[in-house]
């Protein structure tokens, strides 16, 4: 696929921005954040490396952080975890109008192309990458997740008013992917190193780039008024418009909520992390040029995600992380009283969460309880019984999580 100059996203530019000094907003939080996964960062790594001449473009598109010293040289030290954010924005782009039913016209398309206006970061993905031994952990958060936000910066580099509570997906709307980022690390207690977002548009370019991924879904979706999305249950592989539908699909999922669209997108996102990480992708050259052209030219990175060094120590820093220590959770939320149709953070949950991540203990997800039967079934052999990881920390008992190596079908409408 050929590419020219309009089928760039560059977040638009913020005028007159004055750079802050480290850690005035978040200085005593540690972190790090987007690109589409963890692994997302790593496939670009790849990519990348081999081909160089992409990070002019790369740069050019590229946003400061709060804090962030320009032109800095980054390496992941073993001693150091990374935080990335991962945001998926829905920004009306003109090539893909017709595939968002009506919600997106030309005039949306060119108003959004230099403003944030209307636009819902409504994917947001909080990577954290454990001190060796490495883990990973991707954190999703519920887009309706009501929360704090700090003061940002709007289009023009003036400053906006902080709130109190919130929708977690207005932050992009008021300051962009730098606002966020801030949003984020206020919610979470981990100060985000780095970050990146991608349109849908993106999606579909990543998703085309590598073939597709197989997915597994234990029951049939069926939207055929939203996404127009139809799927029977069992073994699928996504390619383009349709990766997106999967990402976007709530009605026909679980409870129709944003809640269990979540959990279509760990689905996807371990997948991806599967292919990703297979010979198939990594053993061709032309799958890599692919992957580097789709990244290269759809996604938008903080200013030090990207430089080539910071790309490559961070995929050196996963190269050898299993993907069975790839984790995928949801932020832990309870009802919001004022508004049944959001949610808000469960502090203790998430803290109890953050304090194994911290001490880069593994989590153990609650195994869902199993009906009793009627027939007997055999003895397990104790040989074959893995032993259970004396380390390992169970998340509270209303989390499920998923790790990237299972590719067994579950049920969409649940974290699992």
């Amino acid at each position: 696929m050929s590419y020219s100059s309009k089928n760039v996203y560059r977040e638009p530019f913020a005028r007159h921005t004055k750079l802050r000094r480290k850690g005035v907003v978040g200085g005593f939080f540690k972190g790090l954040a987007f690109a589409l996964s963890a692994v997302l960062v790593a496939g670009i790594g790849v990519g990348a490396y081999a081909y160089h001449e992409y990070f002019g473009t790369l740069q050019g598109n590229s946003v400061m952080l709060a804090g962030q010293e320009v032109g800095a040289d980054i390496e992941v030290l073993p001693d150091e975890e990374v935080n990335i954010l991962v945001s998926g924005i829905d920004k009306c782009e003109a090539e893909w109008i017709g595939q968002f039913e009506g919600r997106c016209t030309e005039e949306m398309a060119e108003i959004q192309e230099n403003s944030y206006s209307g636009q819902l970061n409504d994917v947001n993905m909080l990577v954290h990458i454990s001190p060796e031994p490495r883990r990973v952990t991707v954190i999703s958060i519920p887009r309706d997740l009501v929360t704090a936000r700090p003061e940002c910066q709007d289009i023009d580099g003036n400053p906006t008013m902080p709130a109190s509570a919130l929708p977690f997906n207005e932050a992009y709307g008021t300051g962009g992917l730098a606002c966020v980022a801030l949003t984020a690390e206020e919610l979470t207690g981990y100060h985000i190193d780095h970050a990146a977002l991608m349109t849908w548009g993106g999606v579909i370019d990543v998703t085309n780039a590598i073939g597709g991924v197989n997915v597994c879904i234990a029951q049939p979706i069926k939207d055929p008024i939203h996404t127009h999305l139809d799927l029977e249950a069992g073994e699928h592989t996504l390619v383009g418009v349709e990766a997106l539908q999967f990402l976007r699909v709530r009605h026909g999922v679980g409870d129709g909520s944003d809640l269990s669209r979540i959990s279509n997108q760990q689905v996807y996102m371990g997948a991806l992390v599967r292919k990703l990480v297979s010979d198939e992708t990594l053993g061709d050259l032309g799958a890599l040029l692919r992957l580097a052209n789709a990244v290269v030219h759809n996604a938008t990175l903080d200013d030090a995600l990207a430089k080539p060094s910071t790309m490559v120590s961070i995929a050196s820093a996963l190269k050898d992380v299993p993907t069975s220590e790839y984790e995928f959770i949801q932020f832990p939320y309870v009802d919001y009283a004022p508004n049944p149709n959001k949610v808000a953070p469960d502090t203790v949950a998430w803290q109890q969460i953050k304090a194994a991540l911290d001490a880069n203990q593994p989590l153990l997800a609650q195994e869902e309880p199993v009906e009793p039967t009627e027939t007997p079934t055999e003895e397990p052999d104790p040989l074959a019984t893995e032993t259970p990881d004396p380390n390992e920390v169970p998340l509270p008992s209303n989390i499920r999580g998923s790790s990237a190596s299972d590719a067994t079908c579950s049920n969409s409408g649940s974290i699992f």
